[in-house]
């Protein structure tokens, strides 16, 4: 499973070396490593955004009509 965004790239990348320091409970750094081998963070998005945010948005132009 690719990383979805820069900051999670970063994250997992953290892990894998070993300098996170909010790590998840159950990720060890093989899983990181995993998560992240062969993929570059260009393209990615710097911060994906949220379900919330993007229903505001499509809100918010239903009611700009």
């Amino acid at each position: 499973m690719p990383a979805t965004s820069k900051t999670q790239y970063r994250f997992m990348q953290a892990v894998a070396h070993g300098t996170a320091k909010n790590k998840p409970k159950g990720l060890s750094k093989k899983e990181a490593g995993e998560y992240v081998a062969g993929q570059s963070p260009k393209g990615l998005p710097e911060k994906k955004e949220s379900l919330i945010s993007k229903t505001g948005k499509k809100l918010r132009k239903l009611y700009e009509r």
